[in-house]
Parts: C-alpha cells; sequence; structure tokens
C-alpha cells in the first residue's frame, strides 16, 4: 500500500458565497456553486487544480483548518496501519452517503471521484485531524 496521493480536500467555511469570491479573485479561477441534496459546495474545478476538493459551509467552523483525503487501497487495512504507529480514530469507517429531498438516505456518487466509496477520520501520531478515502 504505497500511496501519498491526495485525493481530496475540503475547505471549511463560515460564509460559502464569501469564500467562493475570495478563493476565485486569489487563485485567479473559476469555483462553481454545486448543490448535493441538502448541502451546497463551492467546487474546485479538477482540471484547473489537479486535485479535486470544495469550500463547504458549516455553521459551528471555528476555523481548524483544511481536510484531505488520502486514497488508500483498502481503508481497514490503512486504519490498523494507523492505529499501530499511533493514531487513534475520530470517525470510523463509513459509507458516504446523502440525504435526498425527501430526506431518505442513498447511496450516491460522491463528489470525491464521482463513485461510492468510504472514509474514516483519524488523528495521526501527533494530533493532526487527516481523512483516509478508498472504495474498499
Amino acid at each position: 500500500m504505497n500511496h501519498a496521493n491526495i485525493i481530496w480536500f475540503e475547505i471549511p467555511v463560515k460564509n460559502l458565497d464569501r469564500a467562493i469570491s475570495f478563493y476565485s479573485e486569489l487563485l485567479g479561477i473559476k469555483i462553481t456553486k454545486h448543490k448535493l441534496y441538502q448541502t451546497e459546495y463551492g467546487i474546485f474545478n479538477k482540471n484547473n487544480t489537479g486535485v479535486g476538493g470544495c469550500l463547504v459551509e458549516r455553521a459551528n467552523h471555528v476555523g481548524n483548518g483544511v481536510s484531505m483525503f488520502f486514497y488508500v487501497t483498502v481503508l481497514s487495512d490503512a486504519i490498523e496501519i494507523a492505529l499501530g504507529n499511533g493514531a487513534t480514530i475520530v470517525t470510523k469507517k463509513t459509507l458516504l452517503k446523502q440525504v435526498d429531498v425527501n430526506g431518505k438516505t442513498v447511496l450516491a456518487h460522491n463528489l470525491i471521484d464521482n463513485q461510492v466509496g468510504y472514509y474514516a477520520e483519524i488523528l495521526d501520531s501527533e494530533g493532526n485531524q487527516i481523512s483516509l478515502y478508498s472504495h474498499y
């Protein structure tokens, strides 16, 4: 399992429109607003940035920073390795899913790579929070 590929990033923001304007101006790129069921995102064009990512409004955002998602082949194996090297679990292996307009939970292709996938959040050996992502 040789990976150091950042596959996705999420920048939590207090005000999505303000953040879209800020990053569009700062980076000289177009960030498009995209609504996926009940959540709006500001999507960075992967063709322009090389790595997919988004701005996402979080009501309780207090400036904790960017979430990086590292791609791993098998998530359960990566979690086991992380735990064996001093990590702690923040969010256990979780299937990415959405809530539709009727409030029903549905499996959906996600924004990361337009596939069904799983993620987990961990604190690394130094206390940094990162996310791991896999299709398995």
